[in-house]
Parts: structure tokens; C-alpha cells; sequence
């Protein structure tokens, strides 16, 4: 239990350095929206913290990650290009994410916050869909969590895992 402890205060302490990393390399993406090199950069931040969140069973910081590297995916491969909405949708995730963080290292847990709508949006921008027309609520009812048990190969042995992707 003291090693999965450990393991955890590391990764609070590298994400906190990542995040702040990331908010640089965001602002300096801002000046030049097609540079490739900090598209990689931030990409890869996302993608780093995913994956521990993946080993470290913080389902709700998984999902949300995902998302986000999903979109940032795109960017970096050049399917979609930067915009001022993209670039709200990806501040607007990190602050998530600080959050998540912050909750897990005052209570060992990520909490209740619900960023179904944010994971629905980074996922809208990944097939370039604008936001929905101001007239209409635009919000979509939120899809329950999917449940995945032994028989789905990524989560062999790990029973009852959920997956909060919508």
C-alpha cells in the first residue's frame, strides 16, 4: 500500500510539472498554431498522464485525458487546424485535470466533478463540428458509464472497470 502511495505522490508531482509546462507551450502554440514541435509537446504531456492514470485506476482523469488526446491527436497529424474554440476546449481541460489532481492529493480520491460535457465537446472538435447554435440548449443527455468486464482484452483481470467515455 506504501508503494502504490508513493507512486501516486510522484505522479501529482510530475503532472503538476507537466500541467505547468503545458500552459507555457499552449500560450507559445497561441503565436504559432501550426508548429508541430509543441503540438508533440503537448501531446505528449496528455498522453503521459493518460497513461498513469490508466495504471493507476483514476477512471474519471483517464477519460477525460483521453479526449484530450484524441483532439490533440488530430491537431498534431494535421487533420484539423487550431482554432479560438479547440484552444478554449484545451485550457478548459487542463483546468480540469488540475482539479482531478487536486482533489486525488487532498483526498486520495478524484471526487464527484462531472466533465461529461467538456469530454462531449473535446470529442465534437475531433470531427471538426462547430458549437451548436445558441438558440437550442445543444447539451445531449449524458450516456451512463459503459461497464467492461473480463472478456475486453484491455482490461483483462480487471473486472467491473468503468469507463466514463461518453
Amino acid at each position: 500500500m506504501e508503494d502504490l502511495e508513493e507512486i501516486v505522490a510522484e505522479f501529482l508531482v510530475e503532472s503538476h510539472e507537466n500541467l505547468d509546462q503545458l500552459d507555457s507551450d499552449l500560450v507559445a502554440l497561441e503565436q504559432d498554431p501550426t508548429s508541430r514541435q509543441l503540438l508533440g509537446a503537448i501531446f505528449r504531456t496528455i498522453h503521459t498522464i493518460k497513461g498513469t492514470t490508466g495504471f493507476l485506476e483514476f477512471g474519471r482523469l483517464e477519460a477525460l485525458t483521453h479526449a484530450g488526446e484524441s483532439l490533440l491527436s488530430k491537431l498534431r497529424d494535421g487533420e484539423l487546424r487550431l482554432t479560438a474554440e479547440i484552444t478554449g476546449a484545451l485550457l478548459a481541460m487542463v483546468d480540469a485535470v488540475r482539479s482531478l489532481l487536486a482533489a486525488i492529493e487532498a483526498t486520495g480520491h478524484e471526487g464527484e466533478a462531472d466533465h461529461s460535457e467538456l469530454i462531449a465537446t473535446l470529442i465534437r472538435l475531433q470531427h471538426g463540428a462547430a458549437a451548436p447554435p445558441s438558440g437550442g440548449s445543444g447539451r445531449r443527455r449524458p450516456r451512463r458509464p459503459r461497464r467492461w468486464g473480463r472478456s475486453s482484452s484491455s482490461t483483462a483481470g480487471r473486472p467491473g472497470m468503468t469507463c466514463a467515455w461518453p
